[in-house]
């Protein structure tokens, strides 16, 4: 359980989705209302590619 401003927020993890994830996808949604599902995880799933990029470069030449 999570309070933020006043409220009490309860994270449910789904199934599928590891506990992280989940925790701050939902953190997401809470201080951002007025983003949609969709744009959370976009956001999510962004953060995570170009954390993977920067923890393990690729030292091929044709990559960007």
């Amino acid at each position: 359980m999570y309070r933020y401003n006043g409220k009490w927020y309860k994270v449910q993890p789904k199934p599928y989705e590891p506990e992280r994830q989940t925790v701050k996808v939902a953190w997401s949604q809470i201080r951002e209302p007025t983003l949609t599902k969709e744009d959370v995880y976009r956001r999510f799933f962004e953060t995570q590619r170009e954390d993977a990029r920067i923890l393990y470069p690729s030292f091929r030449k044709d990559a960007d």
